[in-house]
């Protein structure tokens, strides 16, 4: 329960922080939901086509501090670790924020690891600028 009023804090205090200029191309929540659909695909060749240049990422896990990458940190995740799968279940489009239920699998050590994620992506000009994880204790198969 902490960790989700965490998260919802930090989304209200981003909504606030992180205004839309005029200037901004608005993308259809559809248009959202597929760029946030290319993230979790984690194909290196995407990363400059859906991540805005100042992308910020964040994921909480088991109250420890949060994890912060920008864009060249998310390119290097792809790269180092090839075997990481994610399964969305749920994704909801709003505006220029997309929300998405998923369990990402990895092999690490030889053993599976699961983790149920919950992630808030928000969208400027067609790109990924911010996203927020929340992760699920380990679930070892």
């Amino acid at each position: 329960m902490k960790k989700l009023v965490l998260l919802v804090s930090i989304l209200v205090m981003a909504s606030t922080s992180c205004q839309t200029s005029k200037e901004d191309t608005k993308m259809s929540s559809n248009e959202n939901k597929k760029i946030s659909t290319l993230y979790h695909e984690r194909n290196l060749e995407d990363i400059d086509n859906i991540l805005a240049d100042d992308f910020v990422g964040s994921y909480f896990f088991n109250d420890v501090k949060p994890i912060i990458w920008n864009k060249e940190g998310h390119r290097n995740a792809i790269a180092n670790y090839p075997g990481v799968r994610d399964s969305i279940l749920v994704q909801i489009a709003e505006g220029d924020w997309v929300a998405e239920r998923f369990i990402r699998t990895r092999k690490i050590e030889g053993n599976i690891m699961r983790n149920e994620v919950m992630q808030f992506k928000q969208f400027k000009n067609g790109k990924i600028i911010r996203s927020w994880e929340l992760f699920s204790p380990i679930d070892t198969i």
